[in-house]
């Protein structure tokens, strides 16, 4: 093949509904383009694209992974998204570089919920798309059924480019809507005429089409209006402008594991899809970054693969100019150089050696020290920086532990690494509970990414549901004296003091009050006597949760003039503040948390209820497009798993975001079990 330019490439993310076919259809352009020498199975664990140990064992897709193929003078990289809720993040990676995207769906006769989700993310973020109705060989499959859930949904823009010619059930051909000619399965296919029963409708689709693709122009609308026909290469513009302007999804039908349809659809995307000589990127500080290799070199890295053998793999795309083996780069994120002194292509989990990237074009670069997901690459003496990904936030948080007693610290060193492969999963240490959280968009991501920590690092984590942070306070006031005599021989340790404990601290944590008069507690005692408190105060007299929003005036003590010391007054404050809260009517606060649920509105009455039977408060609905938005309230501790709960409820359609308001009184029905299972922890950690 010629030399790769930029208007010959075309980026396309597959991407639907899980188990559909994404990966199949990929393994299946590879192999027509003869990009691999033989088609592999999902079913058998080894596609090109499903490498990873638990992608083979569990036989689904769970990272995004890349290769290429040249296709009719072109080169297609493809994107094999995974098609799981709980791994939206790879599909942002995959469309914040790709410049279109193919839709995979099941000829199931309905609309399933991904491909229902990845119209909508495709809509959203403008990103071009076409339709692709996979598994036509299936007993049952419905062609016109899933079509027609498809266009109820979406409206008239989804229009079939192509339709299928079904014989005993099976998909044995197919009519080409825009030349008006029909084909039989084959290689090669063999022309045929149009079915009598599919010709009306070829015409009316054509018709459709060619109105499209006319009002795309002011000339074209103008010719069409006064019946002249397009030219074929006016039509071939006004289609590839519909597709980019969203008034106009090409649909298509096929079979990937018998590659029915496949070449066709090459053949579309290269014909119709938009390669990236029309991107323009900007930068965080506003500029226009053209897709011009004559332009000096810019690239952002989408994805990273963390390997304990090589090292970090580092996924980019260029954006402008050319990046050649060896060349110098400049990481604006870090402010760091780096060199592109390992420069590949892409054929999932294999690496081709490249000698040059052209503007648009995607390959890897290995051996890179101070570069992450979301870094700008760029040429050192032409500095920019594009925005970072906007990966979606994590939803579900668990306490992850080390499943053998001493492997703590190779589980999160474990751990850690991986964090550099995925941008939606965080780890972090909560400062109350002494918990590791691990968070991320579904439970299901959390209990893989420790399968492939197992498998990669030889660590096994454990996952449970962490702590609540609770905090104590008081209710009422009460006072107490506490007093320290200790009396061994020689110098004593003597301390006494008087304080009153109230709800009530100036800054919401705790306040300390001096209201000694007469000297009964010495001035430079006073300062132990606050120390004492604010040691006291991380442990709560009910089950040790921090004591929180508590004033405390010392009033009143007593002194030796030999014997007291710091450490009496210390140790006095301690004893007055544990008697005095547990007769000052103590209680457990809990952090309530602001949720925004996000659902069509068939779910509205459900998932109120839910939230009702969850401790929580509606505060208000609204509706934004075709979904209702419910605003609430509900403790933490009642949402550890609500993203599981809300796909279940839902069937995946529903998404949520959750933030900390405030902490709330306990239901005095509660306390007893909270104050048991702290008990039993402690039991535990003094074994």
């Amino acid at each position: 093949m010629s030399k790769i330019t930029t208007d010959m490439i075309r980026n396309i993310a597959l991407i639907g509904h899980s188990g559909e076919g994404k990966t199949s259809l990929a393994e299946a352009m590879l192999f027509a383009a003869k990009s691999i020498d033989r088609q592999g199975k999902v079913e058998d664990g080894n596609t090109t694209m499903d490498f990873d140990a638990e992608e083979i064992n569990r036989k689904i897709s769970i990272s995004l992974s890349v290769a290429y193929a040249n296709w009719n003078g072109n080169k297609i990289n493809i994107l094999d998204c995974p098609g799981f809720f709980d791994f939206e993040g790879e599909v942002v990676s995959a469309l914040s570089v790709a410049d279109s995207a193919v839709i995979v769906t099941s000829a199931s006769g309905s609309l399933s919920v991904g491909t229902e989700k990845m119209l909508e993310m495709c809509t959203e973020r403008k990103v071009p798309a076409m339709v692709f109705i996979n598994q036509m060989n299936k007993d049952n499959a419905d062609f016109r059924g899933t079509y027609n859930a498809i266009e109820q949904a979406f409206g008239s823009k989804v229009i079939p480019v192509e339709l299928p010619i079904i014989e005993g059930g099976k998909m044995t051909g197919w009519v080409d809507v825009i030349s008006g000619k029909a084909y039989k399965c084959g290689n090669p296919a063999t022309e045929i005429a149009v079915p009598a029963d599919l010709e009306s409708e070829t015409q009316e689709l054509k018709n459709k089409i060619i109105e499209l693709a006319a009002e795309t122009d002011d000339a074209l609308i103008e010719k069409y209006f006064e019946g002249e026909p397009l030219t074929d290469e006016e039509l071939e513009k006004g289609i590839r402008q519909a597709i980019l302007n969203d008034s106009l999804m090409p649909l298509m039908a096929g079979n990937a594991t018998t590659s029915v349809g496949v070449a066709n659809i090459m053949d579309k995307i290269c014909k119709y899809m938009p390669s990236p000589a029309r991107d323009v990127k900007k930068t965080v500080d506003g500029q226009d970054i053209a897709c011009d290799a004559s332009k000096s070199f810019s690239a952002q890295v989408f994805k990273a693969v963390a390997d304990p053998y090589v090292g970090k793999l580092l996924y980019f795309k260029v954006y402008s100019g050319v990046l050649k083996s060896g060349d110098q780069m400049l990481n604006t994120v870090s402010e760091k150089p780096e060199k592109a002194s390992s420069l590949y292509f892409l054929k999932g989990k294999k690496q081709e050696a490249a000698d040059e990237l052209v503007a648009g074009d995607i390959g890897a670069l290995a051996k890179l020290v101070s570069t992450n997901i979301g870094d700008t690459l760029c040429a050192p003496d032409a500095k920019i920086r594009f925005a970072p990904i906007d990966f979606p936030e994590p939803v579900i948080s668990l306490a992850v532990t080390s499943a053998k007693s001493g492997e703590e610290d190779k589980v999160i060193n474990g751990l850690t690494r991986m964090l550099e492969e995925d941008s939606t999963f965080k780890l972090e240490k909560n400062a109350v509970t002494g918990d590791v959280l691990m968070s991320g968009l579904g439970e299901s991501q959390l209990q893989i990414i420790c399968a492939r920590l197992k498998n990669k690092f030889g660590v096994e984590a454990k996952l449970s549901d962490p702590k609540i942070a609770y905090r104590e306070t008081i209710r009422k006031a009460a006072e107490a004296e506490g007093k320290h005599k200790k009396q061994s021989g020689g110098a004593g340790q003597f301390g006494v003091v008087n304080i009153k404990f109230e709800p009530g601290a100036a800054d919401g944590e705790f306040e300390f009050v001096d209201a000694i008069v007469g000297g009964a507690v010495p001035k430079q005692f006073i300062p132990a006597v606050e120390k004492g408190l604010r040691e006291a105060i991380k442990n709560g007299v009910l089950a040790g949760y921090p004591m929180v929003n508590l004033k405390a005036t010392l009033f009143d003590g007593k002194y030796h003039p030999v014997d007291s010391k710091e450490i009496a007054f210390i140790t006095a404050a301690r004893l007055s503040y544990t008697e005095a809260c547990m007769n000052a009517n103590p209680c457990f606060l809990e952090p309530i948390m602001d949720v925004k649920i996000t659902i069509p509105d068939s779910y509205l009455g459900d998932i109120m209820g839910d939230i009702t039977k969850r401790r929580g408060r509606i505060i208000g609905t609204d509706t934004v497009g075709k979904k209702m938005v419910l605003t609430a309230e509900a403790p933490m501790a009642e949402m550890f798993r609500y993203a599981t709960d809300l796909n279940s409820m839902t069937q995946g359609r529903g998404r949520f975001k959750m933030s900390f308001n405030r902490y709330e009184e306990v239901p005095a029905n509660l306390t007893p079990k909270i104050i048991e299972d702290a008990k039993k922890r402690a039991a535990e950690q003094a074994k």
